[in-house]
């Protein structure tokens, strides 16, 4: 049985006509009657999950602003429940704003010529049930916390592997800028959706994890070229590649959320929250990022760049030192004297070996980017102590 509803709602923008707009009514209303009004945005409240020890759970619908207006306005909706009739309200008032800021934007450029004009913003505020002889009943919400998640965790205190605990501090100590800008991205698209984030943010997020990574390691003007670049680096099979790629595809056409031209859920019955209308088409590759990540950090952890110096004294002829910075890991610096580029990388070969014990067949050496500057790649299961090169500087930008 449906039932008369009347919502109200704080209005706020450039030019306000008042009186009946569209099944509307915008008028005034002193920040006296709000108050007897008890008007106030709508709120969801957590509620406790008994049936759970420990779980992470969200408000289905959260207000960020705070609206301060002595213009309202008020549409009546019947409707089954309060909800459905907030949702229905809801659509009512956004398209009235929509209609309003597109309107103030051609009446400023006639006026003006210039197409300005700020926004209109809305925020209901509070719900009456409506009877027979107009008079209005207040509504008391039932608004509680939406779906639980990771429920009773953690489910152990114990990683499975012994060297979990090593990784873990390495990772944290690990510097390098591509890897924690990506593993940020990574981490916000794993969070989104406990966030209330749209389908759309959290694909972007876990794609933006893996452009970056792919981006750094080739120049080429065209993305898909840079993959098969970054591929060999990064040990890619050709699934992994083609998954890239398609994903890159569905980000740049715009459909990395199934956005279409119209909006699917304009047939959906009223209720409230408001439904996304999108859906995420990606959830299968939700791995993808996490195992490029990880990659990137067994390549990058293994790989270091020297930077080429000619020394200020003698003494320092042949010395090897690290430098040292906030968004800095595995740079070093090289001081010789020496020009000819075998020779230099010979004593550059024969100082890593020195240092860190090493042999010859454990790294491949080569100048990278330039004469100045030399790469090391250390062979998987190589690792180098840094603790053992007392010499440190900072960062010359």
């Amino acid at each position: 049985m449906a039932n008369k509803f009347r919502v109200y709602a704080l209005i706020h923008g450039q030019t306000l006509p008042i009186g009946k707009f569209k099944e509307c009514e915008i008028r005034t209303m002193s920040f006296q009657e709000q108050s007897e009004r008890n008007f106030s945005p709508i709120e969801y409240k957590f509620a406790p999950k008994e049936e759970y020890e420990t779980y992470v759970t969200s408000l289905p619908y959260v207000d960020p602003i705070k609206m301060y207006s002595k213009h309202v306005i008020f549409y009546d909706i019947e409707e089954s429940d309060y909800k459905a009739a907030l949702g229905g309200a809801y659509k009512k008032f956004d398209k009235v704003c929509s209609s309003l800021f597109i309107a103030g934007v051609r009446d400023v450029q006639l006026k003006h010529k210039l197409y300005s004009g700020s926004t209109y913003i809305h925020q209901i505020s509070r719900v009456y049930l409506v009877d027979e002889d107009d008079i209005e009943h207040p509504i008391d919400y039932d608004l509680q916390t939406g779906h639980l998640y990771l429920p009773n965790r953690p489910e152990r205190d114990q990683w499975f592997n012994d060297d979990t605990g090593n990784f873990l501090e390495k990772i944290y100590d690990f510097n390098d800028p591509v890897f924690q800008k990506s593993l940020r991205y990574l981490y916000d698209s794993t969070t989104g959706a406990y966030k209330l984030n749209s389908y759309e943010k959290v694909a972007l997020d876990h794609f933006k994890s893996i452009e970056l990574i792919i981006n750094c390691f080739s120049s080429k003007k065209n993305f898909k070229d840079r993959v098969d670049e970054a591929s060999v680096q990064l040990d890619l099979g050709a699934d992994e590649i083609t998954q890239i790629k398609r994903y890159w595809d569905d980000r740049s056409n715009g459909d990395i959320a199934h956005s279409t031209h119209h909006d699917t859920t304009g047939f959906f019955p009223n209720q409230f929250p408001l439904p996304k209308g999108m859906t995420y088409n990606w959830s299968f590759a939700d791995s993808l990022a996490k195992k490029i990540l990880l990659k990137y950090f067994d390549f990058r952890s293994r790989f270091f760049i020297v930077d080429i110096e000619v020394p200020f004294n003698e003494k320092r002829n042949l010395t090897l030192g690290v430098v040292d910075g906030v968004n800095e890991c595995n740079h070093l610096f090289f001081q010789t004297t020496t020009k000819q580029r075998n020779l230099l990388l010979n004593e550059l070969r024969a100082k890593l070996i020195e240092v860190f014990d090493l042999d010859k067949k454990d790294f491949k050496i080569e100048f990278y980017q330039s004469k100045a500057r030399v790469s090391v790649l250390l062979k998987e299961g190589v690792s180098l102590d840094l603790r053992k090169i007392s010499l440190t500087r900072m960062k010359i930008f």
